[in-house]
């Protein structure tokens, strides 16, 4: 076998064919077949091929993200207001949020700066206690869309006065302009994007409300207060009948605000809807988003709760509605992540997700 001289290096040798190649760049050795030129020929063409038909899918799928219905974001899909259907774009929501003037500056703020415009309209229920506010309290009222509203009595024993109070305050004003209406607290956060296009799917004519379902105290369960529930256009109907019936077994005030208007709404005929996706993952949460992530989930739900606990991706639907305990800064911080950050393309989406698999823990 023929050897290389000290000034170049041997890279491969086919019985008595050597290759060598001079470190100054002039061929010291170079005994090649022509069956070797066509060998790295046809090497080189494939390469060239892959890398093309590789960069064609890549822009092919980039070109094609910007077409989609959803904005993607890790977990949770956006509806792209841009692209509404019509029956969605024409699905109207009024949002009725409890809060109380020590709160104006904060949690009702932060709504109003967030998913409150949102809705369709929206309006803050408080009681009237303007003797007690502060100068920034009273300038903040101007600016917040308050219901005018003067009998509520402040306090936490009251809020089924309270949530009484703003349903018969939106059938008197404003029962032929909207199709539903939500009751949520000052800490609850709402996709307002997802719970129109949920209920652009649903029947306001139909006596029904959706939300996080309890199973327990009352016939049919019960919405979490805290995670928002939404009253169609005929269950309001039926609210109002029976508050303003002197006969009617419906509470005022007193008890479990959530509770107690469940109660009504059953003695009225109105049922729960179901608040799942197709893979039977919750919409509405009763908790923050990092507690049905973790599963950290307090004792007394594992009885409450309608449907099995799921945690990690299970928790959630990718259109999810609401979550709740949602403190102001973390109100901001969620509107951040939906509305000003985008995933480049699908392609991003898929690399998120096969991480996500690869991180797993693995369970027997």
């Amino acid at each position: 076998m023929m050897e290389c001289s000290e000034r170049v290096v041997l890279i491969n040798s086919h019985g008595d064919r050597t290759i060598c190649i001079a470190f100054n760049h002039h061929w010291n050795s170079f005994p090649l077949s022509e069956r070797y030129f066509s060998f790295v020929q046809k090497r080189f063409i494939t390469i060239g091929l892959a890398i093309t038909s590789l960069t064609l899918i890549t822009i092919f799928y980039i070109s094609n993200s910007s077409n989609s219905n959803y904005f993607d974001f890790p977990k949770f899909q956006l509806y792209n207001t841009n692209n509404y259907t019509q029956s969605i774009n024409t699905t109207r929501i009024c949002c009725l949020i409890l809060t109380t003037p020590k709160n104006f500056l904060t949690r009702a703020k932060a709504i109003h700066d967030t998913w409150g415009p949102l809705c369709d309209r929206h309006f803050f229920i408080t009681e009237n206690s303007s003797e007690s506010n502060s100068v920034e309290q009273i300038n903040i009222t101007r600016e917040l869309p308050i219901a005018p509203i003067t009998n509520i009595i402040p306090g936490y024993d009251h809020l089924t006065q309270k949530s009484v109070s703003a349903f018969l305050f939106a059938y008197q004003n404003y029962i032929n302009d909207f199709d539903w209406f939500v009751k949520a607290d000052d800490d609850t956060f709402i996709i307002v994007e997802n719970l129109r296009a949920f209920l652009s799917k649903q029947n306001t004519s139909e006596p029904v409300t959706f939300g996080y379902n309890f199973k327990v105290i009352v016939p049919k369960g019960y919405h979490s207060g805290g995670a928002s529930y939404v009253l169609s256009k005929e269950s309001l109907r039926r609210f109002y009948t029976a508050h303003t019936n002197p006969n009617s077994s419906c509470r005022k005030d007193g008890g479990a605000e959530d509770v107690e208007v469940a109660k009504c709404l059953r003695n009225e005929g109105v049922y729960p809807g179901k608040s799942l996706d197709d893979q039977n993952r919750e919409l509405f949460h009763p908790l923050p988003f990092h507690d049905h992530f973790r599963g950290s989930f307090p004792d007394w739900m594992l009885s409450y709760a309608e449907n099995p606990l799921e945690a990690k991706y299970g928790c959630c639907g990718d259109q999810t509605i609401s979550f709740h305990y949602v403190s102001p800064e973390d109100q901001y911080l969620m509107h951040f992540l939906l509305y000003k950050i985008r995933p480049i393309s699908p392609i991003h989406r898929r690399s998120i997700d096969r991480f996500a698999r690869s991180t797993a823990p693995v369970t027997s």
